[in-house]
């Protein structure tokens, strides 16, 4: 038997007598709420459920994307008072979201199925623009040649000293191009959209990642300050330029959604939430944030989209982009909904005043004072609800809240130290069955499976550490093999920490 065997801790299976219970690790995701269909407007919640069943997704990943799109289709074009004296602040329901998950859970797909009907109202809009164009460059030219034929008059008269014949009007200016979704834009052509679309618009990306990416970019800190002003929906912006002049726009209003992959999303929040120029409340922005669990299990369905689902979303996202956001609905609580707000947000208030939550975090869940009744408002104009958010639409908005606060929390529990996420992967590893055969790991074992987090000698060790202060390995003391050899690292695995057989 040699020296390193009979030193190395019993196999799997052995008893764990002398060992300790290991303790949490602290780097692991917390549970969040799953969705349900009755938190839905009923004219979504068709569309929602076909979307799920159809890719197999969960029902939180459709049911945010329809939120946010409900945001987008109605913008400036209504607004909320969520106080019942002070008319000072009014809401406008712009939301920003993200669904977090995997590569391959189809994020785009479901995105684009969720988008339809938007899609649908947009490549309307786009034949009525190319109509118009048509119409204009035609007047345009009848108004040139009446132009031509007015100077020859007028020239002719002159020099007989005739009185000048009256100028035609041609004033006529080109169509706005009617827009409800923008994909991929500067922010110099986002800012001349927004100038024709007092509304607002919806800004649709697949990936976050690369729109986050370019906003970190040095030379583009106006772009950001510029999407940070716009998500209130309220907030006046200029752009000068040469040779283009000045394009004013008396209220920017930009809701945004997309996906992020969950390891991006912790690679961005690294960063971005730790004292720097990212630090600027961008992330806390993105209210509507999902990441719900994966369930194993998974079926073909293999059936058409439901149609009247699709039409029922469509007839409904029709009647709110008719809304004139010179002229907004204007709604307000009924009295025993706003008497839920009061209450609902004198709580808010107390915890997000405490001391007892991370900074990022608390200053997140405080944006959702606009939040509760921007869902209020949102939901009650899906289902039809004129000049009042009843009781009802306020309960669903308040759950809402629930729902998100618990993903928000799986979000922001990324701000760990790396060598505690780390330590959490390999503590999942192990639960997972990981070197249960051996009972015992070394050093090299672990940075050489690549794993986020634990990839060089130095990360490994680090997490290791962490597993040792939790009782979940403990160091196995191995003779050198020659006088001066460097010392083995092996490491045993505590019985207790791996999961039933």
């Amino acid at each position: 038997m040699t020296a390193a065997a009979a030193t190395a801790p019993p196999p799997a299976g052995a008893h764990a007598a002398g060992w300790p219970e290991p303790q949490p690790i602290g780097g692991e995701l917390p549970p969040v709420l799953p969705m349900a269909e009755g938190l839905l407007p009923e004219a979504l919640r068709p569309l929602c459920a076909d979307v799920a069943e159809r890719m197999q997704v969960p029902l939180g990943f459709p049911a945010a994307a329809s939120v946010c799109c409900l945001a987008g289709a109605v913008g400036r074009r209504a607004m909320i008072q969520p106080k019942a004296r002070d008319t000072g602040w009014q809401v406008v329901p712009n939301l920003w979201g993200a669904i977090v998950g995997p590569p391959g859970v189809m994020k785009s797909p479901l995105l684009r199925a969720v988008c339809a009907p938007l899609r649908a109202i947009s490549e309307q809009w786009r034949v009525e623009h190319q109509s118009a164009v048509e119409d204009y460059e035609q007047a345009r030219e009848e108004a040139e040649i009446r132009a031509s034929a007015w100077k020859q008059s007028a020239t002719a008269a002159a020099k007989k000293g005739e009185p000048i014949p009256v100028r035609p009007d041609d004033s006529a200016a080109p169509p706005a191009e009617r827009r409800l979704l923008v994909a991929d834009a500067t922010m110099e052509i986002l800012h001349q959209i927004l100038a024709a679309n007092p509304a607002g618009v919806l800004v649709l990306r697949d990936e976050l990642t690369g729109w986050l990416a370019m906003l970190d970019r040095q030379g583009r800190e106006g772009e950001r300050a510029f999407y940070l002003s716009a998500w209130a929906g309220d907030t006046s912006h200029t752009v000068d330029r040469i040779g283009r002049g000045s394009i004013h726009v008396a209220n920017c209003c930009v809701s945004i959604l997309g996906g992020i992959q969950p390891a991006r999303l912790r690679a961005y929040m690294a960063d971005a939430l730790t004292g720097g120029p990212g630090d600027d409340g961008l992330i806390q922005r993105f209210q509507v944030s999902v990441w719900p669990d994966l369930s194993a299990d998974w079926r073909n369905v293999d059936r058409p989209p439901n149609a009247t689902a699709m039409a029922a979303a469509t007839g409904m996202y029709e009647h709110l982009v008719r809304g004139d956001p010179e002229s907004p609905w204007r709604y307000r609580f009924s009295p025993e909904a706003q008497e839920l707000f009061d209450e609902w947000r004198g709580e808010l208030e107390g915890r997000v005043r405490g001391d007892d939550m991370h900074s990022a975090l608390a200053a997140h869940l405080a944006k959702y004072r606009s939040l509760m009744p921007s869902l209020a408002l949102l939901f009650a104009l899906a289902d039809g609800g004129e000049d009042t958010v009843d009781l009802d639409h306020a309960r669903l908005a308040a759950a809402w809240c629930d729902y998100l606060e618990s993903h928000a929390r799986r979000v922001y529990s990324c701000i760990v130290s790396p060598a505690l996420r780390a330590a959490a992967e390999l503590a999942r590893r192990i639960r997972g069955g990981w070197r249960a055969r051996e009972g015992q790991f070394r050093g090299r074992d672990v940075y050489n499976c690549g794993w986020t987090g634990a990839d060089t000698p130095e990360r490994a060790r680090a997490a290791i550490e962490v597993l040792m202060d939790a009782d979940w390995v403990r160091r196995v003391e191995v003779p050198r093999a020659s006088e001066g050899g460097r010392p083995t690292e092996l490491y045993g695995i505590n019985p207790r920490a791996r999961g039933p057989k």
